[in-house]
């Protein structure tokens, strides 16, 4: 008996630490920012609105992780969604002459940084999975004298090179709280 109860305290604790990872078990229009905290745990970053309400929270899973989660909330302080943000869609959302600040509001905390003084650019770098399951990093570019994006670009991840210019494959984020093997 005593080893069912371990048995069933430790699935218990790793059933939470997978809802904490995405914060997936959290309700829109329900959970609060307390709760996301509680759930998820301290955010890398967050953003308030004028009144100094917090309206967003970034979740970034790494360092060298291919998901980060950026949760929002409403004017009555209650989550409103969490999405995950490493995909083409938000890397799409990042234009020619943003901020360092709307970057970070869209895709949250980089991976690692270069300078390439010789470029006049200051790069940061973010790990993601493909659509076809490869690592891949997607950079963005910033001039070093405004810190406005220049340019941005995707390639094979040179963190998880399988040999020439090949990435390795990544578990695929199912958007249900879980990882899927390929």
């Amino acid at each position: 008996m005593k080893q069912l109860t371990t048995l069933m305290a430790i699935a218990a604790t790793l059933m939470s630490g997978c809802a904490s990872y995405s914060g997936a078990g959290l309700k829109p229009g329900i959970a609060t920012v307390s709760d996301v905290e509680d759930t998820m745990g301290t955010p890398a970053l967050s953003w308030k609105n004028s009144q100094g309400q917090i309206v967003q929270l970034s979740y970034p899973r790494g360092p060298a992780g291919w998901v980060s989660f950026m949760a929002y909330f409403d004017d009555t302080a209650h989550l409103s969604r969490i999405t995950q943000v490493l995909d083409l869609k938000h890397f799409t959302e990042i234009k020619v002459g943003d901020t360092q600040e709307q970057v970070l509001r869209i895709l949250g905390p980089y991976r690692d940084t270069y300078r390439f003084p010789q470029k006049n650019s200051l790069d940061w770098n973010w790990g993601w999975c493909d659509s076809s399951l490869l690592r891949m990093a997607f950079t963005v570019s910033f001039d070093q004298d405004t810190l406005l994006v220049k340019t941005t670009e995707i390639w094979p991840d040179p963190f998880y090179q399988r040999g020439g210019m090949y990435s390795t494959y990544c578990e695929p984020w199912t958007g249900d709280g879980s990882f899927e093997n390929p």
